[in-house]
């Protein structure tokens, strides 16, 4: 390595080690199904991916001192499999990847072209890709920009896993000539797309650390290219990133695998390759990179593996409980994330997370925009740094819960929230940390705890029981000529009927409030062997349900059971 670029790599650590970082206590312990995450962190994003990959290139070139070449790919989702195998090239000539459109190179590129070049003199770039993802007016820009002779675009035919072929021989080339030793090993991922090839970042990481080749394979093949190149290298052990889901058995057999690295899903499968990577004594730093999006996982695999770091997955909202895992695990050795992109990829949420906060839960029951009654079953699910959840009624603490980690917390029913006001549930942790949701539900209005409220506009039965909203059933109400009365009942009598007759297999007699008692009345609650009156105006000014639905009522009301009828 050279000097400039030694020092420029000290230089980055040191400003990394400036921002404020909460390492584990000693004896720290949090209950047990919990993840502590507490990092200090750091952003590196642009405007878009292709200004997102200057600035994640020059956090490892400070001003680009020392640079001397560049790895040019296509940004584009189509061509997203060639600057996925770059990362050993960018090892073997200790260069930064940036990305370039097919229409063009954008402003952002050639801004750091020119910046380059002013700070070092001359400077060479190599294409990776071909004419059909880098076009030759986008090579004669860079020659343009850098010199017609030091721009070379050496994969102008082939496919993609010709491509990573080529790339793993140049980059060998290139080691070999300044007597650096790249690991007797080869990293083997499925290229065919970003949904198979997630796994394949991680192992851009370990790439960029190492020299190590990236080559490529379809699910259930493996290209004539990529198994050439692994017999031409011998390069010893072959290590199949991503479950066998996106390398089947068959194809590692083709390839020589000797292990694979994986987990259930790309977030586990990184985390994966990050213990083995450090097991290897590839990954030595206290850093890691944190990435939603495939465009910065690419440039920022690189970005994080050159200074001897891991790349893991998040969710754009936040960390997940895959990689909370390994960073709780990892506590005291990662202290510190650089994460790959803007807000639109990488929420604020996200950061706040990995800076200890906790993530804020989310009411899942009730739904949003649902009614609930004077008591309500809530349900809410945590995340990451998070031990304890309350919730509040208004400003009324109802219930406080301790928690895990990504689980679904069931308070039980708790009173709701007056008219005009709103549950909020707030996430707590030992280390002060809190965050929280706050959530409206309107109300039901109902007479008595026990009550049924038919709601003729609706053809609709509410069913209420202890003060909380069990079930609405659809019915029929009485015809024009009968219609059925708005008035408060009492169900004060019930009834087994014969199943084929006309009120179906129950009934339940409906006592009216005469002002002073509850009075016997003709009116009922039964069930119909017409089913398609249900909806309808069809009925004496009896309520119809179906017989199904009338069995399933009939239990659930008891004897005293207060109904109201409305409009």
């Amino acid at each position: 390595m050279r000097v400039s670029r030694l020092t420029a790599i000290l230089v980055s650590l040191a400003l990394l080690a400036a921002v404020p970082v909460t390492p584990a206590a000693a004896g720290d312990s949090w209950p047990s199904g919990t993840h502590k995450v507490a990092l200090g962190v750091e952003r590196l994003a642009g405007a878009d991916r292709y200004e997102t990959a200057v600035e994640i290139a020059k956090r490892n070139y400070p001003s680009w001192r020392g640079v001397s070449h560049v790895v040019v790919a296509s940004g584009e989702d189509r061509a997203r499999s060639d600057p996925l195998a770059a990362a050993s090239l960018c090892w073997a000539y200790d260069a930064p990847l940036l990305l370039v459109r097919s229409s063009g190179l954008p402003a952002s590129v050639r801004t750091a072209l020119r910046e380059m070049r002013s700070a070092n003199g001359t400077i060479t770039v190599t294409v990776v890709g071909g004419p059909a993802a880098v076009p030759s007016p986008v090579v004669a820009e860079l020659r343009a920009i850098v010199g017609s002779a030091n721009v070379s675009q050496p994969w102008i035919t082939g496919d993609r896993y010709t491509t990573a072929a080529g790339i793993a021989e140049l980059a060998s080339e290139v080691a070999s000539e300044t007597a650096r030793t790249i690991p007797a090993r080869a990293l083997v991922v499925n290229g065919t797309g970003f949904g198979d090839f997630a796994d394949a970042f991680p192992a851009s990481a370990v790439s960029a650390a190492t020299g190590i080749p990236v080559l490529l394979v379809r699910k259930d093949y493996a290209p004539r290219a990529t198994r050439d190149a692994l017999a031409a290298r011998a390069p010893g052990p072959v290590i199949v990133v991503g479950g066998s889901a996106v390398v089947s058995g068959a194809t590692y057999a083709a390839v020589g695998g000797t292990s694979r690295w994986a987990g259930s899903n790309r977030y586990a499968t990184a985390t994966r390759v990050a213990e083995r990577g450090r097991s290897h004594g590839w990954f030595t730093t206290s850093t890691v990179g944190l990435a939603s999006a495939g465009p910065d996982a690419l440039t920022g695999a690189i970005n994080v593996g050159m200074v001897s770091a891991p790349l893991l997955h998040v969710r754009r909202t936040t960390v997940g409980p895959e990689t909370a895992g390994y960073l709780h695990r990892a506590r005291g050795t990662i202290t510190r994330a650089r994460f790959f992109g803007g807000p639109a990829v990488i929420s604020y949420g996200l950061v706040q997370e990995a800076k200890g906060n906790p993530t804020q839960p989310r009411i899942v029951t009730p739904s949003r925009g649902t009614r609930v009654a004077k008591r309500a079953r809530v349900v809410v699910t945590t995340g990451v740094n998070t031990t304890q959840v309350r919730v509040y009624a208004g400003n009324t603490l109802v219930a406080t819960k301790a928690a895990t980690s990504y689980a679904r917390i069931d308070l039980g029913l708790l009173p709701t929230p007056a008219a005009g006001s709103s549950y909020r549930v707030v996430a707590r942790n030992p280390d002060g940390g809190q965050t929280a949701v706050s959530a409206s539900f309107p109300r039901y209005n109902y007479p008595a705890p026990d009550s049924i409220v038919v709601v003729k506009s609706e053809f609709r039965l509410y069913l209420f029981r202890n003060d909380v909203y069990v079930k609405s059933y659809p019915v029929a109400i009485g015809r024009t000529n009968a219609e059925t009365p708005v008035a408060r009942w009492r169900i004060d009598s019930k009834y087994h009927t014969s199943p084929t007759g006309v009120y179906g297999p129950r009934k339940m007699r409906m006592y009216r409030w005469n002002g002073s008692r509850y009075v016997y009345t003709a009116y009922n609650i039964h069930g119909t062997n017409q089913p398609s009156s249900i909806g309808t105006k069809a009925s004496a000014g009896c309520i119809r349900l179906y017989n199904s639905d009338i069995l399933d009522l009939y239990p659930r009301v008891p004897l005293g059971t207060i109904v109201q009828t409305r409009e």
